[in-house]
């Protein structure tokens, strides 16, 4: 029996806490301090499923509870930063309708058939990744400018595969509900 207090769901935890606190430091004009905790929260992204894994420490709770974090951290890093002007509207409405796809079709999924598991496709973590690293090249950006043509092609790059992943979740939900209407 594995308990639900585990490192990988201590580092969850620590980036759902240290997600105002990131916040906070960009409405603050703090780039420096976002850009160093974002930095951290990525990490502790990256450890906690590579520690869950290497040592046998999956739990259900991390399951539900690392996408969830995902979620938080970059809706919450997405809304602010298109509130200051930094992310086009053309991408925030992107990363925006992407989630409400995974959200809704997860919750219908599971009103529906009463099973749902949380595993996440290759394209998601892709796109969870280049959307921490769309959002690190801002805070950089906003913490010592940087070239345009840069920013451009990471924003370009978080755009094609928020759609790609936001046309896997809704083919994916759509397969699965047309599954279970014909069971």
């Amino acid at each position: 029996m594995h308990t639900i207090l585990n490192v990988p769901n201590i580092l969850t935890l620590a980036r759902i806490i240290i997600t105002p606190v990131i916040v906070y430091a960009i409405l603050s004009d703090e780039a420096v301090m976002a850009l160093v905790l974002m930095i951290a929260a990525g990490i502790t992204d990256m450890l906690d499923g590579a520690i869950a894994r290497y040592f046998n420490q999956r739990t259900t709770v991390g399951a539900y509870l690392d996408p969830l974090a995902d979620k938080l951290m970059l809706i919450s890093m997405f809304v602010t930063l298109f509130i200051i002007g930094e992310v086009p509207l053309f991408l925030f409405l992107a990363v925006i309708f992407r989630d409400v796809i995974i959200v809704v079709g997860a919750i219908a999924y599971e009103m529906v058939t009463h099973s749902l598991k949380m595993e996440p496709s290759m394209v998601s973590k892709v796109t969870t990744f280049m959307q921490i690293v769309y959002v690190v090249t801002l805070l950089l950006h906003m913490a010592s400018p940087l070239e345009e043509i840069w920013i451009e092609r990471v924003m370009w790059a978080t755009f094609v595969i928020t759609c790609i992943s936001g046309l896997h979740y809704l083919l994916v939900w759509t397969r699965k509900a047309v599954t279970e209407e014909s069971r």
